[in-house]
């Protein structure tokens, strides 16, 4: 199957981001898609790599700003962490049952569903998603260099990083807190 260009460059216009680096969006679609199958996770190995823009994160801000930039064809590599402070990748909407403040959804959606949504979303435009956490982070010179849980001992580059590591719910340590979250005690992953 033949597969159509995203967006045509005409519509390309240059957008600066907060940190500083050139990004693309697209201002319409003027052609019919056909869209590649979503591709499967990256696996590392024992190879270091390069990266035009990491994404440390894998809620909803760690997805949006992998289609962003996948669709700006600046393949995007996001690590969606092994697992985070006891949360799995996809965040805190992966506890979550019912969402029903989130745009789109009338009715509502399950979290863990809305965020394989936006995982999927993320895939289709060609975003690598690697299942590892990043353990280390230089920041002090270009590339950045990091590191991973699972291979510590390769560097990896990246010319820009974006962390959006979300947030964890805050515990007040009360008696019987424990016995009683998410069962009588929550808190608001939206």
């Amino acid at each position: 199957a033949t597969t159509a260009k995203l967006f045509s460059s005409a519509f390309r216009r240059p957008l600066r981001s907060s940190a500083g680096f050139s990004l693309a969006a697209a201002a319409t679609v003027t052609t019919a898609i056909k869209y590649p199958p979503v591709s499967k996770p990256v696996e590392l190995g024992t190879r270091a790599m390069h990266s035009k823009v990491v994404i440390i994160g894998s809620g909803p801000a760690a997805h949006t700003a992998a289609v962003y930039l996948a669709r700006a064809e600046l393949k995007p590599v996001l690590y969606e962490g092994f697992m985070a402070n006891g949360t799995a990748a996809g965040g805190q909407l992966t506890t979550t049952t019912e969402v029903e403040n989130f745009p789109g959804f009338p009715k509502g959606i399950m979290g863990q569903e809305l965020m394989d949504n936006m995982r999927a979303q993320s895939e289709r435009f060609g975003t690598e998603i690697v299942t590892d956490t990043v353990t280390t982070l230089d920041l002090s010179s270009r590339p950045f260099k990091y590191s991973t849980e699972f291979s510590p001992e390769e560097t990896h580059t990246a010319d820009a990083v974006i962390i959006a590591t979300g947030a964890s719910a805050r515990r007040m340590g009360l008696p019987g807190e424990d016995k009683y979250w998410q069962n009588g005690i929550s808190a608001c992953a939206v």
